[in-house]
């Protein structure tokens, strides 16, 4: 059996597949807030699921973060129960058995190129468009994640110069990597509510903005064209790199029906002449991606 964990911030999701990739068990707990507790609760549920389906499952972790490549430690400062922790080797001598761990965006891109959106796709990109922007590259068979495992963190790509030439008066926002004008501050869930702010002079939610641009509101029309531009110019940056056959969109914003459609309009002002653009599609797992593209790191197709 393929056991799956997508570890966050507040609350921690398990679930264990079958070899045909069907779900056989799910279930939910809060993230603890310390290591001992942490390793513990992980050893119970894998555990628990052993003695309910008669046999010994292989384990895929996925986190926000990554894995220092020196002393494999993890790097996730969004849950800090297991920053700079062991983690992996510290699990595989408590269950007896080999813990594979990954950036959570990769195991959603995982999920999607096995039965998803990405499905028979030898190059796929996934963004994901929440709080941040997240991104994850898939290459004939497997993730690839570069020489820092930074591959795919198309979140702090700056904007492109001709956006500024385009819209003069964009403000200038500052990041949380410590830079100014990276993609996520304008092309995020954040982005979008800070950029109406910006124009409007008031603060507003992501579907309050959609709500009044879908009545006719001048300001969140403004609002959402320049957002909806700022993205196309960061996507067609990736897509000149690496020309995917297909793009997956993840995160809350990727439900909004005008976002696929908007960019298929959009992008080829921003690529050269005749390029062929990627299927671009919602990811069809949603939610359920991060825990079965966790399962998946121990998949053999």
């Amino acid at each position: 059996m393929l056991y799956g964990f997508d570890v966050g911030g507040t609350k921690i999701a398990f679930s264990v597949y079958d070899q045909a990739l069907n779900c056989q068990l799910t279930e939910q707990i809060p993230t603890p807030s310390n290591y001992p507790d942490f390793i513990a609760a992980i050893k119970e549920m894998v555990k628990r699921a052993d003695h309910t389906f008669a046999g010994k499952g292989s384990v895929g972790i996925g986190f926000p973060g990554a894995i220092k490549a020196k002393d494999q430690r993890v790097n996730c400062a969004n849950v800090p129960a297991i920053q700079a922790q062991t983690l992996a080797a510290d699990l595989s001598a408590l269950l007896d058995r080999e813990i594979k761990l990954e950036n959570d965006a990769n195991c959603f891109l995982l999920s999607e190129c096995y039965g998803g959106s990405g499905d028979n796709c030898a190059t796929v990109l996934a963004v994901t468009l929440g709080t941040g922007v997240g991104g994850a590259i898939f290459v004939n068979g497997a993730i690839h994640r570069g020489l820092n495992s930074f591959a795919g963190e198309i979140g702090h790509y700056p904007i492109p110069a001709t956006m500024l030439l385009k819209y003069p008066d964009l403000p200038r926002f500052s990041c949380g990597c410590g830079r100014q004008m990276c993609l996520e501050t304008y092309s995020s869930g954040t982005g979008l509510c800070n950029l109406y702010h910006y124009y409007s002079g008031y603060y507003a939610q992501g579907p309050e903005i959609i709500n009044k641009y879908q009545t006719g509101d001048k300001v969140a029309g403004r609002v959402l064209n320049i957002y909806l531009d700022l993205l196309a110019a960061g996507l067609a940056t990736i897509i000149l790199v690496l020309d995917p056959e297909a793009i997956v969109l993840g995160g809350g914003l990727s439900r909004l029906s005008i976002l696929t459609e908007q960019l298929i309009t959009r992008l080829p002002e921003h690529l050269l002449k005749g390029v062929v653009l990627p299927n671009i599609h919602p990811a069809l797992f949603g939610a359920r991606g991060g825990v079965r593209g966790a399962a998946l790191l121990n998949y053999q197709p």
